[in-house]
């Protein structure tokens, strides 16, 4: 990680307007067709979620502007960042909060992740371990497909993790459209960013 030079950013006056508004978040949803990465992903015996997932977070840390936080005064450039994802606890019914480092190989990340989730037993989150700034946080909505999405937070204007979810996909022959949503730190990230990282997971997509 790198402490950026806010002097010599080129975001500098949008993070000097941005930075201290009461809501300087906003959201985005898209539908992206995860049909041929499903079955590559199936065909693997791979978990759908993670390697979404993955595939997310792969695209995502070739982003800079996903990586930038804000500590104290400081504007701070992760090198990589990872994954805090919300998992199933065994009665089934309930959920936590799961935090795992993320890697560029796709089986490597699957195994590290269940291996995670599992050492944590029905622990709901582990506090010491979420005071990270490194993080997104992950979350899915598989039961219905949606058009609009929230999450919760505090009103903290230095809060720049960036909040990704996706819902249900409709299948529809060999397209199945998911809805999928980006919330970042308009400081950070531009809808150009956010589209940029669109194109880049519609991209990787249809590789499989």
């Amino acid at each position: 990680m790198k402490k950026i030079d806010i002097s010599k950013w080129n975001r500098k006056q949008t993070y000097e307007f941005y930075k201290d508004l009461d809501v300087p978040r906003y959201q985005i949803t898209v539908e992206v067709d995860v049909y041929w990465f499903y079955k590559y992903v199936k065909y693997n015996d791979l978990s759908f979620y993670l390697s979404f997932m993955w595939l997310v977070l792969r695209e995502l840390n070739q982003i800079d502007n996903f990586k930038y936080r804000f500590i104290d005064e400081d504007v701070i450039l992760y090198d990589v960042v990872h994954p805090s994802f919300t998992d199933k606890v065994s009665n089934g019914e309930t959920f936590k909060i799961v935090n795992t480092d993320f890697c560029f190989d796709l089986f490597e990340f699957n195994k590290k992740a269940l291996e995670k989730s599992r050492k944590q037993g029905d622990k709901f989150i582990d506090y010491d371990d979420e005071k990270r700034q490194d993080l997104v946080y992950i979350t899915s909505f598989p039961w219905a497909k949606y058009t609009h999405a929230t999450n919760v937070f505090n009103l903290d204007p230095k809060d720049a993790i960036p909040r990704i979810g996706w819902g249900k996909y409709d299948k529809k022959e060999a397209k199945w459209m998911m809805p999928l949503t980006i919330e970042v730190h308009h400081a950070c990230a531009d809808g150009y960013h956010v589209g940029l990282l669109i194109n880049r997971i519609e991209e990787r997509l249809k590789g499989y």
